[in-house]
């Protein structure tokens, strides 16, 4: 199958929507700041390479599991008018004719309703319990990326790969035909020799 692929953080979304979602969580529901002891845990020994960011995002979104509905919140989050405008308007600028996939580090739960909104059939994103909080499998990043698109498509051909950060997804765009950096927005051409944007 030939694909375009999109990350979505600082490509598709203006911003880092983990981070967005999880303080629109918190002015909904203060009490989720009884879970900061153990996420400050979680933290230091992320800040001390004691743990991944795996390990990370089991704590935080399992200290919110226990207190909210993550399903519900992602919902509202993305029914929320500043979150939906945040949502990149460059896009639908772009080439339709392939298959689209978003392939994201962020969790696939937060990330469905925003898909759908974009119309986006293919959605891959770190696998998470949301009943739970417990993260099914690795971080999606980078080689992980890729695994995942092969596990779910079969085999596949990238055409153009969108980012707004190469080194993190420099696996796709050595993959792809075409790459393109995201910068407030606007695509620029990614060349491969100088490992950036064009001049």
């Amino acid at each position: 199958m030939r694909i375009d692929v999109y990350d979505f953080d600082g490509t598709l979304y203006d911003g880092d929507s983990t981070v967005d979602f999880v303080f629109f969580c918190l002015r909904r529901h203060p009490a989720l700041l009884l879970g900061l002891p153990g996420l400050t845990r979680a933290a230091l020994g992320l800040a001390l390479g004691r743990c991944g960011l795996t390990a990370f995002k089991t704590a935080l979104f399992g200290q919110m599991a226990r207190r909210i509905c993550l399903t519900e919140e992602a919902a509202l989050f993305w029914q929320d008018p500043k979150t939906r405008a945040r949502l990149g308007r460059w896009f639908e600028r772009t080439p339709r004719d392939l298959p689209i996939v978003i392939a994201s580090a962020s969790p696939e739960f937060e990330l469905q309703h925003a898909a759908e909104l974009l119309g986006v059939q293919w959605l891959i994103g770190t696998r998470c319990d949301p009943a739970t909080g417990r993260l099914l499998g690795k971080n999606c990043r980078g080689e992980e990326k890729l695994r995942r698109i092969g596990e779910q498509l079969g085999e596949f051909e990238i055409r153009a790969m969108y980012t707004d950060d190469a080194r993190a997804d420099g696996p796709l765009l050595a993959r792809a035909q075409e790459g393109y950096i995201v910068t407030k927005g606007v695509p620029a051409p990614y060349h491969r020799e100088n490992g950036g944007r064009k001049a």
